[in-house]
């Protein structure tokens, strides 16, 4: 059994064929248009962004995702009836005989008591001075699993997060992409906000297919 920790985006390509795409469609609409957050929202916005401003170069992991992105995913809102976000669950696939295992730092899956069915992911919350193994190998590999757990044709979204710094991927069928980055310190931090809120519209439709 392989941990989820232990792989690399170039071992995800090569065991399950697939390819990295320039311009995807998928990522594309995911990224472009996205709403305008309300007045109370801005306001939230602006404070975490502000505490982020003064803490992102000494913050851990653990701070980074307490003080900042908790509070974020808190405005998004991603409780439904049908999906709720999950925090450090397990997933497994096995593939071949072999299985692959490990534990995700936050999705939104449908599900009550625990995860059934994958939609977005969160990985990595790492400091901004610090660096890991391939976290674009780490998140891939959860999607891949996702994608071979749902086994719906759907595209499976996710994001990985170094600091200030917010990376989109999304993978469909046999390819994905990857956003080049928004930067949570900016005037970029709307434009994650409202990757999110896509996210939760894509979510609740897709939920609702679902018997």
């Amino acid at each position: 059994m392989k941990s989820f920790s232990k792989w690399t985006i170039e071992e995800v390509e090569e065991t399950f064929h697939i390819v990295l795409q320039k311009q995807f469609e998928p990522l594309l609409q995911w990224m472009e248009p996205y709403p305008s957050p309300s007045p109370d929202e801005q306001s939230a916005l602006q404070a975490l962004q502000e505490k982020l401003l003064d803490n992102v170069w000494d913050w851990n992991e653990e701070e980074l995702k307490v003080y900042f992105i908790v509070p974020l995913l808190e405005l998004i809102r991603f409780e439904e009836t049908d999906c709720k976000p999950f925090l450090s669950r397990e997933l497994t696939m096995t593939v071949e005989d072999d299985t692959v295992s490990g534990i995700v730092d936050f999705m939104v899956a449908s599900g009550r008591r625990s995860p059934k069915r994958p939609y977005f992911f969160i990985h990595e919350y790492k400091k901004e001075h610090d660096s890991s193994n391939d976290p674009l190998g780490q998140l891939m590999i959860e999607m891949v699993t996702a994608q071979h757990l749902n086994a719906d044709n759907h595209p499976v979204y996710g994001a990985y997060v170094m600091g200030r710094y917010w990376h989109f991927v999304v993978l469909h069928e046999q390819c994905y992409a990857v956003h080049t980055g928004l930067n949570a310190a900016h005037e970029e931090l709307l434009h994650i906000f409202g990757v999110l809120q896509n996210s939760k519209e894509i979510i609740r439709e897709w939920s609702r297919s679902y018997p």
